[in-house]
């Protein structure tokens, strides 16, 4: 063979070499693309979870919810949850700018989220921080972040917090201050 037949010979394998790898790569960015993209959208959500026993366990509102089956999680805009740890009636509001669901029980709130106790008289009244984690299933709560505590004749602020929304008890875990307001009468 002389050297343009090798030229184009190799040119040839080249040229089928590229073509061979080009398509996996289309592949996977198309994947890639398709995970991006919602399966399913839903605005002015309104959806309930039961327990065992027929008694609603929390609710959830939201502005716009988006599903996404291949990262196997969904967001909301403007979330509202209900949780109701007695049957009879909701014991914690939950606001924020945005969620994520992942496994159907696990909540990341973002932005904004305020944690309000519907119990009348309650040491707690409401919580505000950044963002928080809470375990639907086990209705525990956390968050890594700034958190200001609101009550009746006090203020708290600290960084990170775990809570238990059933027994209603939240700890600030660290950077602890305390504001103390003497109800004059």
């Amino acid at each position: 063979m002389n050297r343009p037949t090798w030229f184009f010979a190799g040119l040839f394998l080249l040229a089928l070499v590229l073509w061979q790898l080009s398509p996996s790569e289309t592949k996977q960015l198309s994947a890639k693309r398709e995970a991006s993209k919602p399966n399913f959208v839903a605005e002015k959500l309104y959806s309930v979870s039961f327990g065992e026993d027929g008694s609603p366990r929390y609710r959830i509102y939201a502005e716009e919810m988006e599903f996404f089956e291949q990262l196997k999680h969904t967001t909301f805009a403007q979330p509202k949850i209900l949780v109701y740890p007695d049957p009879s009636q909701p014991v914690w509001q939950i606001v924020a700018d945005h969620a994520t669901v992942q496994q159907q029980q696990n909540v990341i709130l973002n932005d904004n989220v305020v944690i309000k106790n519907l119990s009348r008289g309650e040491y707690v009244r409401d919580l505000i921080t950044e963002k928080l984690e809470i375990d639907l299933q086990t209705e525990t709560m956390s968050s890594d972040q700034p958190v200001t505590v609101y009550g009746p004749s006090y203020e708290l602020y600290g960084v990170g917090m775990d809570g238990d929304l059933a027994n209603e008890i939240v700890t600030l875990l660290d950077d602890i201050e305390a504001v103390y307001h003497n109800p004059q009468e």
